[in-house]
C-alpha cells in the first residue's frame, strides 16, 4: 500500500507541476511592438560589412604567408571587438574600455595600457582614481576619428595628485581650480595612456569617468532607434578601421620608405599621437639568414622604446616574446649605444628583437619628453642590413650575451608583468 501511495504522490506532484507550468505559459505576454525594419536592417549591414572585410584581407598585399593570413582574420576580429566596445558605450554614462592583447589595433604600444571612451563635448565629466607606479600617465582629447589632431592634453607631472596617488580631473565646462581640460561641442574621444618602462616594478593605476553636469540624463534608456544608431556606428567604425590600418602600413611605410631603413624623428601629435612624443618608424623584410641591426643612443627622454609589429598594423606578441624593449630593459653597449637585433632566430645577444617568424613587418621607436620635443641629429637611430652569421663584426666585442635559461627567465617576467598590467 505504501508503494502505491508513494507512486500516487509522485504522479500528483508531477501533474501539479505541469499544471502550474501550463498556467504560467498561458499567461499574457507583452504585446509585440510594431516597429520598422530598422533594427534587422542595420544588423544585416554589419554582417555584410564583416563579409566584405574577409574579401578585403584576402585580396590585400599583406595576405601572404600562413602567419600573415592567420593575423588577417585576427585583425578583423580585433577591429570588431573595438568597434563594438566603442559604439555600444553610452556617452552620458561612460565607462573606459581597454585596448589590450585581445583587442590590440592601430599599432598599439607594447608598453602602454590604453583606456578610451567617446563622450559628449557639451557635457562635463570627472575622471578620477589613483595614479599607478608607471613611468608616465597622460590624458588626451581628440575628435571622434582615431587619427585626428590632439585638442587638449595633460600629463600627470602637471597635475595635482594627492600623496596617496588619488586625483580628480574635470573635463569640459567653465575652467575650475585644480586639474581641468577643455571640451568642444560634438563627439570627442578621450584617451588615457599609462606608460611602463621598467616592467619589473611599474604597474598601472585605477582610472574611472563619470558625467557630472546637471544637464545629464537621470539614467540610461535604450530605444530601438538608439540601438539601430549604435549598430550603424559599429558598422561604420568597423568598415573604416579594418581597412585603414593595413592601408596605413602600405601607403605610409611600404610605399614611401625604402625597406630596412628608418624615418627621421617627428612629432606625431597632429595625427592621433601623444602630445610631446617623437617617433621614428620603419619596415623590414628579412630572409632567415639576415638581421636588421638598429643602432640608437640614450637621450633625455623620460621614456624611450622600440617595438615590432606586423603589417596589419598591430604589435607583435610582447607578453611571450621579446618583441619590444625600453631603455630600462635594454642593455647599453660599452661604446655608449644600444644595438637592437631584428631576426627570426635568437642570436644570443641581450637586445634581440624577436620577429615572431614574420619575414616582413614594421618597427616603431618612441621618445617621450624630449626637451623642445626634438632630437639632436647625432642621436638619430640608424639601420643596417647584415648577415646573421656576421653580426659579431658589427657589434662591440663585449656585447652582452644571454643563456637560454636567462632568456626564458626574461620571458616569464614579461608575461607576469602583462598579467598584472591588464589584471589577467
Amino acid at each position: 500500500m505504501r508503494k502505491f501511495f508513494i507512486l500516487g504522490l509522485f504522479f500528483g506532484v508531477v501533474i501539479g507541476a505541469l499544471g502550474a507550468g501550463s498556467f504560467l505559459l498561458s499567461s499574457d505576454a507583452p504585446p509585440k511592438a510594431e516597429l520598422s525594419n530598422e533594427l534587422p536592417e542595420t544588423y544585416d549591414a554589419l554582417v555584410s560589412a564583416m563579409s566584405r572585410a574577409g574579401d578585403f584581407v584576402e585580396g590585400h598585399k599583406w595576405y601572404g604567408t600562413e602567419k600573415e593570413q592567420a593575423e588577417a582574420y585576427r585583425h578583423i576580429l580585433r577591429i570588431l571587438m573595438n568597434s563594438v566596445q566603442e559604439s555600444l558605450s553610452d556617452k552620458d554614462f561612460p565607462y573606459f574600455y581597454e585596448i589590450n592583447p585581445f583587442s590590440k589595433s592601430g599599432m598599439d604600444n607594447a608598453d602602454q595600457r590604453y583606456l578610451s571612451v567617446l563622450i559628449n563635448g557639451t557635457g562635463v565629466y570627472r575622471i578620477w582614481g589613483h595614479k599607478g607606479t608607471q613611468v608616465d600617465l597622460s590624458f588626451s582629447v581628440y575628435e571622434e576619428d582615431a587619427l585626428s589632431k590632439t585638442l587638449a592634453a595633460l600629463n600627470a607631472d602637471d597635475m595635482e595628485i594627492a600623496p596617496d596617488g588619488s586625483f580628480e580631473l574635470i573635463l569640459g565646462g567653465p575652467k575650475v581650480k585644480g586639474n581641468w581640460m577643455p571640451l568642444q561641442k560634438g563627439v570627442k574621444r578621450v584617451l588615457v595612456r599609462q606608460i611602463h618602462s621598467d616592467w619589473a616594478t611599474e604597474l598601472p593605476g585605477d582610472i574611472h569617468i563619470d558625467r557630472i553636469d546637471k544637464a545629464r540624463p537621470a539614467y540610461p534608456n535604450l530605444s530601438s532607434a538608439d540601438m539601430a544608431e549604435k549598430l550603424r556606428d559599429v558598422t561604420d567604425t568597423f568598415a573604416t578601421n579594418v581597412q585603414r590600418w593595413p592601408e596605413y602600413s602600405r601607403t605610409r611605410f611600404d610605399a614611401l620608405l625604402p625597406v630596412n631603413t628608418l624615418t627621421k624623428p617627428r612629432d606625431v601629435s597632429a595625427t592621433g599621437g601623444l602630445a610631446g612624443r617623437v617617433m621614428v618608424g620603419g619596415h623590414f623584410y628579412l630572409q632567415d639568414d639576415e638581421a636588421l641591426l638598429i643602432k640608437s643612443y640614450p637621450t633625455e627622454a623620460k621614456y624611450q622604446a622600440i617595438q615590432l609589429g606586423h603589417h596589419w598594423w598591430e604589435s607583435m606578441d610582447y607578453a611571450h616574446r621579446q618583441s619590444s624593449l625600453t631603455a630600462d630593459q635594454a642593455v647599453l653597449s660599452s661604446d655608449g649605444a644600444y644595438y637592437f637585433i631584428l631576426t627570426k632566430n635568437d642570436p644570443g645577444y641581450s637586445n634581440w628583437l624577436d620577429t615572431e617568424g614574420f619575414m616582413r613587418g614594421v618597427l616603431l621607436m618612441r621618445y617621450d619628453g624630449l626637451p623642445g620635443n626634438t632630437m639632436a641629429e647625432n642621436l638619430n637611430p640608424s639601420a643596417r642590413l647584415v648577415k646573421f652569421n656576421d653580426l659579431a663584426t658589427f657589434l662591440p666585442p663585449d656585447e652582452t650575451m644571454l643563456s637560454p635559461e636567462q632568456r626564458q627567465d626574461i620571458l616569464a617576467q614579461r608575461r607576469a608583468h602583462v598579467q598584472k598590467r591588464f589584471n589577467f
